[in-house]
């Protein structure tokens, strides 16, 4: 099958339309000032290792939060403030900062141009992990469906991740191209749930040894002008 014969193209955001790790570290320094300034008493335990404890209790207690990355996040700014005695209104007012905070990011060069050249041709969708919200980030109008772990609570590699974008798009996931940077989430698993796939692979890294072959052959672009090129020009 061609790629003449896709209808759809899907997209992972962290990591494939931006970079994450800066946006991460930006909200956890702007909420580490927050907190210093609203509740000293959690700023004095406010550090690495103590949410890295926090964290790992919460898996170990409710292992589904190990891919929900908002109830995550969400819980263990809870768990800090509950044990410094600061009220739970004041860790959702800390936790609504962060999730503000989160939604500045700063595109790939290619990302945006990408985005107008396929939607022109082809209906976009998203399914992601995270919890951007596509709408505050100014970029929603490109997307007839925006399918998010926290949302649906079911994260990739989950194939039912991908049968909610099928069910909202209408679309059969064979006319689908799922594209993203991680090889299990965004390559092997929407392969498993019957999408095409490509990886958006920017630094050049080998396929991981550890990981079985694609099911089927997924091309490879360094950047999603790459991708937008080779669909295109079909």
């Amino acid at each position: 099958m061609g790629q003449h014969n896709i209808e759809a193209v899907v997209l992972d955001l962290d990591d494939t339309l931006w970079p994450i790790a800066p946006v991460i570290n930006r909200a956890e320094n702007a909420l580490a000032r927050w907190i210093a300034l609203r509740a000293p008493a959690v700023a004095a335990q406010w550090d690495v290792n103590t949410l890295k404890l926090l964290r790992a209790s919460l898996v170990a207690a409710n292992p589904s939060l190990r891919n929900d990355v908002m109830g995550l996040r969400r819980g263990t700014i809870a768990a800090a403030f509950a044990d410094a005695g600061a009220p739970a209104e004041q860790a959702e007012e800390a936790f609504a900062f962060f999730r503000a905070e989160r939604q500045k990011v700063e595109f790939y060069p290619d990302a945006l141009p990408a985005l107008e050249r396929l939607r022109k041709r082809y209906r976009l969708g998203v399914i992601s992990n995270g919890f951007a919200d596509v709408h505050s980030i100014g970029i929603g109008a490109h997307f007839d469906a925006v399918v998010s772990a926290h949302e649906v609570g079911i994260s990739k590699p989950d194939p039912r991740i991908f049968g909610a974008c099928v069910e909202r798009m209408g679309i059969a996931p064979a006319a689908m191209l799922y594209a993203g940077d991680d090889p299990a989430n965004d390559v092997v698993a929407p392969q498993a749930a019957g999408f095409r796939a490509a990886w958006i692979n920017r630094a050049g890294h080998a396929w991981p040894d550890d990981m079985p072959p694609p099911a089927a052959q997924a091309p490879v672009f360094s950047h999603l002008g790459e991708l937008a090129d080779w669909l295109l020009a079909a």
